[in-house]
This record gives C-alpha cells, sequence and structure tokens, in this order.
C-alpha cells in the first residue's frame, strides 16, 4: 500500500489542473495513475462507504440547506474499529509551502445523528505532502478534524443534523500545538506522527515546522493530495460534505462541486430538450 501510494504522489507531480468549478458525479476505483480533477475510492476498509446520492425529499437542513445542488458526497462506517471511508484526489496543487502560507481552504460537511455512533468524528479533509526525490521522511499528511476545532477548543461534540461550513487559512488553529483547533500530522519532514490528536497546530505552523526541521526535502515538497474521509475507530458514522476548494494567490484554484447522477427520466428530458433546440436552429 506504501509502495503503491508513493507511485502516485511520483504520477501526481507531473500534471496539474487549475480550473474552476469541477462537478465531480463519481468516485473512481484507484488506479496506478491517476487523473487531476477525478476523484478516488482513495483508501476504503471494512464496511466503509462512499457514494455521492441525490438529496431531493430528504428534508430538513440535508436538503434546505445544501451548499450546492443538486446531492453531495456520503461517507458511512458500520459499527466495526476496522470501517474507514476516505476519498480523494490527486495532482500538483503547489508548492507545500505557498499553499500551507497562502493558500485558503473550505468544505461544508453535514454529521448525521446515529444512535450509538461516536458523537465527536465528521468527515474530515485532509492534504498530502510529498518532495520527490527525497530522503525517505518526504512526505506525510495534514488532517483537519471538525472535533479538534469545535468553538470551545479542544476535543468536543461534533453539531448534528446540520450543514457546518469551514474556511481555513494558514492560521487557523493557531495554538501552539495546545490541541485547541488546527491539524494533525501523521508524521514526516522531521516530525512525528501525531496519532490523531496533539501537538494540533496551524497550516503556518506546521510549515515553519517542516522548513526548520528538513531543509533537505521540504523546499521541494508539493501538495499532491486532497481527500476527505472518516477514519477507522469511528464507528456508526453517517457524514455528508460538499463544496472542497482550495485557492492559492497565483496557483491553484478549484471547488468541487459533488452532485449525483441524473435520472434517466431528466437524462432523457435533456435529450429531448437539445433535440428540439437543434431543430430550431435548423429550420
Amino acid at each position: 500500500m506504501k509502495r503503491n501510494l508513493l507511485a502516485i504522489l511520483t504520477l501526481a507531480l507531473l500534471t496539474s489542473s487549475v480550473a474552476n468549478a469541477a462537478v465531480i458525479r463519481e468516485f473512481l476505483p484507484l488506479p496506478v495513475t491517476t487523473t487531476p480533477g477525478e476523484w478516488y475510492l482513495s483508501d476504503m476498509r471494512g464496511a466503509g462507504t462512499a457514494s455521492i446520492p441525490d438529496l431531493t425529499g430528504l428534508g430538513g437542513d440535508l436538503e434546505t440547506n445544501q451548499p450546492l445542488p443538486t446531492g453531495a458526497a456520503l461517507l458511512t462506517t458500520d459499527f466495526n474499529n476496522g470501517d474507514k471511508a476516505e476519498v480523494g484526489t490527486f495532482g500538483n496543487f503547489g508548492l507545500a509551502a505557498d499553499v500551507l502560507t497562502t493558500g485558503q481552504i473550505g468544505y461544508d460537511y453535514y454529521k448525521q445523528t446515529v444512535a450509538s455512533g461516536n458523537a465527536s468524528a465528521a468527515p474530515s479533509i485532509k492534504l498530502t505532502l510529498f518532495a520527490a526525490g527525497g530522503t525517505g521522511d518526504n512526505f506525510g499528511t495534514l488532517v483537519y478534524e471538525p472535533t479538534w476545532n469545535q468553538p470551545s477548543g479542544g476535543s468536543s461534540i461534533v453539531p448534528a443534523d446540520a450543514w457546518q461550513s469551514v474556511s481555513i487559512d494558514s492560521t487557523t488553529g493557531s495554538t501552539d500545538g495546545t490541541g485547541t483547533g488546527g491539524w494533525w500530522w501523521t508524521g514526516g519532514f522531521g516530525e512525528a506522527n501525531t496519532a490523531g490528536g496533539p501537538p494540533i497546530r496551524s497550516l503556518g505552523e506546521w510549515a515553519s515546522l517542516f522548513a526548520a526541521n528538513d531543509p533537505a526535502d521540504f523546499p521541494n515538497a508539493q501538495v499532491v493530495g486532497i481527500s476527505v474521509g472518516v477514519g477507522t475507530f469511528n464507528q456508526g458514522q453517517v457524514g455528508y460534505f460538499d463544496k472542497v476548494s482550495l485557492s492559492v494567490p497565483g496557483g491553484y484554484n478549484e471547488t468541487f462541486d459533488f452532485q449525483a447522477i441524473p435520472e434517466p427520466t431528466s437524462l432523457a428530458l435533456l435529450g429531448l430538450g437539445s433535440l428540439a433546440m437543434v431543430t430550431r436552429r435548423r429550420r
């Protein structure tokens, strides 16, 4: 798995995608070579699932306040600690030092109440960093979890049954590692794996540490993956997300809109409408 991930990250550096408002209708199986702009089933384990359902008719805040129509990404886990559901997109999103210090990241998520489910878990957003040709300590993933970023600070219960909008910049969670907001790190560039907890730091703080501790690799590191997931040991999760965005001044600028595949009837009506337009033009 580690070798496959490194191959994907290396290939991701060879391509880049700068666009605006990309519509995503399905999650593809993870291949050896990924295509920028596509989203993949990047880490699915046990009974974890990922899909893009239509929210029409579901009612409540889930339908009426959905960030972008029509539909949203859905991640679920069963009641087994080994279940995991993570989806992601790969490419060259820019120099890590630039993304972490000047980038703006956003996404919306919705946590559905499930009896006996983990009340602290919710879809988290992740950035994967990789320096090609590095020393071996040249990649890792930053994880922004809602449970560490509630107004009360520290690990706390995530609001349920209502859409939450998240906007993150380089200073979000600037707490000097006290664990009251920001990102945790899976290890690399001279910094240890924080194992899902403190030290929790802002992107700017992590960038400073990486630069100081690994001057050989970090200056060449790129952000090569954006993913959203519900990790292991988060049982009974039903979480939605949409409107994932990354904007870097003078660089990458994209918003991903997760939309359900239109029903066959809708496609037929669309086809008839297009045929009518062509007929009118010919006349």
